[in-house]
């Protein structure tokens, strides 16, 4: 465990030494002292070995690569403790029957907030929805099946469009119908977490996600519909919205 925190502390030292002022600030959000005292705890418990290289910044969470004691890579998403869009995270949290205390911090919405989306990641993938296999969470923490080539995420959707995009979007309505039956919704579902894993799409960013109990969930589930159908016209103009309401039933 010595050795992997010490290797942290270089490998954090190396990045603000190569990276801007403003990356600089970026890393010293992420890795205050209790987020420090949180990752020596996984480390200490063998969930995890080392952290590597980063692979997203979003804008409540930055997610790194990391590795257990075997070698093998993990997804370790770091909720920021200290970002001033908690607010936003409140109508996801506040309705949902499984937190029905959400926290009255922001630290610990936070906390919150990463238990709803393992619990999230759990649920849709325990249905068969490709989504990353959830491993543990510990307070701001949460580790994850890793979807990506040695040190470099798999591309977004966004980034990638699919090859054969009617079959793509039959396999991500395969997932989407899968999680609904499970009796959730993703609740921010765009072209932006959805990745192209070898033109098989794969869903992150669950958090939002709500059960059917939710008093927004129909809202929700419409949302992610009209997005999906959004950005797939661009490449099927013949699509309907209709269409995509009957495959996720």
């Amino acid at each position: 465990m010595e050795e992997s925190l010490l290797a942290l502390d270089r490998q954090l030292g190396q990045l603000k030494r190569a990276g801007d002022r403003e990356w600089r600030k970026t890393l010293d959000a992420v890795f205050d002292e209790p987020t420090l005292r949180a990752i020596q705890q996984l480390f200490s418990r063998g969930v995890l070995y080392t952290l590597e290289n980063i692979l997203a910044t979003g804008k409540e969470a930055n997610v790194f690569r990391g590795k257990t004691h075997d070698g093998r890579n993990r997804a370790v998403k770091i909720y920021r403790l200290n970002t001033a869009t908690f607010r936003k995270l409140a109508p996801y949290i506040d309705g949902d029957p499984r937190f029905p205390h959400g926290g009255k911090s922001h630290r610990d919405r936070m906390f919150v907030w990463a238990q709803k989306e393992y619990k999230n990641l759990h649920l849709m993938h325990a249905a068969g929805a490709r989504v990353p296999r959830p491993y543990h969470v510990h307070r701001n923490l949460l580790v994850m099946q890793y979807l990506g080539w040695r040190y470099r995420p798999y591309p977004t959707l966004r980034e990638l469009p699919p090859a054969k995009p009617r079959e793509f979007l039959e396999q991500l309505m395969d997932s989407i119908g899968a999680w609904q039956h499970a009796g959730l919704a993703h609740g921010d579902l765009s072209e932006y977490n959805v990745l192209n894993v070898r033109e098989t799409p794969w869903v992150i960013d669950v958090g939002q996600g709500v059960p059917r109990q939710h008093p927004r969930f129909d809202e929700l589930h419409a949302r992610d519909m009209a997005n999906i159908y959004r950005w797939f016209r661009k490449w099927l103009p013949e699509l309907k919205l209709e269409e995509l309401e009957t495959w996720s039933m």
